[in-house]
């Protein structure tokens, strides 16, 4: 079993096809039958099958698809910090975000990074939750960042805060709270509260820290984005309960009102995650360095 063998045999997993299999490998076809004939022989087991002329991946096929991919990530990542060893203000960070992260955070963030250090390639992955975990544990990121309120095996991951994530409350110019400088949130019972779906982590923190108060929720209605959320204030639609770095631009030019919700808190945090036993090379400690020190301005 060689890198020859497992590059040769994960290409022909994605493409199916001996023939582009050989053109992207530069190779024979007959070169490419013999490598996966051999790798099958040294596993033992069938890892492709031919149905009606047509190559398909069989179950333990699927299954040597995801450690290899795993394997030669990790020894892609091995080589890069290798050679970013003896500098940290070159090499490559990939990093994984959830939406809110990667979009209202994380480019402020990274803006300010690379004017102190432009020869970092920084690469931004933002996905659902679970993909970015996945990902994570496939070595194909370095490093999450997301809200605390994500859970991870505290076994497998190192997980540190850097920042605060406040979420505030806010109202159509014309709602009756706009000239208010705060509100209970029993006074709320009545309003129409846009919220994302069901499962998605802002509405799960919400619902959490309203039940710890022994608070009736408002009427629901839900949208899923945070975008669609503002804009449905601005235009009447109901009141919202997001995080502040979000809607910072429509308080600025008047758009919205922010309400004080004197008897609830809804603050959280932000955090870094990666992988206990991952190796973190000069580049991505610097990083990490940067993120402890680092100052959002909302």
């Amino acid at each position: 079993m060689n890198f020859s063998q497992l590059e040769t045999f994960l290409v022909l997993a994605q493409t199916l096809s001996i023939t582009k299999t050989a053109e992207k490998t530069f190779c024979t076809q007959p070169a490419v039958s013999i490598k996966i004939r051999n790798l099958e022989q040294q596993l033992n087991t069938l890892l492709f099958e031919r149905i009606n002329n047509r190559l398909f991946l069989t179950e333990q096929g699927r299954i040597y698809q995801k450690y290899v991919r795993q394997a030669l990530n990790l020894l892609e990542t091995a080589k890069t910090h290798l050679d970013q060893f003896n500098d940290p203000t070159q090499g490559n960070i990939k990093l994984g975000a959830s939406h809110f992260v990667g979009v209202f955070f994380l480019p402020q963030l990274m803006a300010n990074y690379k004017k102190s250090y432009p020869n970092v390639n920084i690469s931004l992955d933002i996905s659902s939750s679970q993909q970015l975990i996945q990902k994570l544990a496939d070595h194909q990121l370095d490093l999450l960042i997301m809200s605390d309120q994500i859970y991870f095996d505290p076994h497998k991951y190192e997980l540190k805060t850097f920042l605060d994530d406040e979420l505030i409350l806010i109202v159509p110019n014309d709602h009756w709270l706009a000239t208010e400088k705060g509100c209970t949130f029993d006074s709320l019972r009545n309003e129409t509260l846009l919220t994302k779906q069901e499962h998605s982590n802002t509405r799960l923190f919400l619902e959490k820290r309203i039940h710890q108060k022994d608070k009736i929720m408002p009427k629901l209605l839900e949208i899923n984005s945070l975008e669609g959320i503002k804009q449905g204030v601005i235009y009447g639609l109901g009141i919202g309960i997001i995080p502040k770095i979000a809607v910072k631009n429509e308080l600025k030019f008047g758009l919205i009102k922010e309400v004080k919700v004197v008897d609830i808190e809804f603050n959280r945090k932000i955090c870094f995650v990666h992988q206990k036993d991952k190796y973190l090379s000069p580049t991505i400690r610097q990083f990490l360095d940067y993120l402890v020190k680092v100052n959002i301005v909302v």
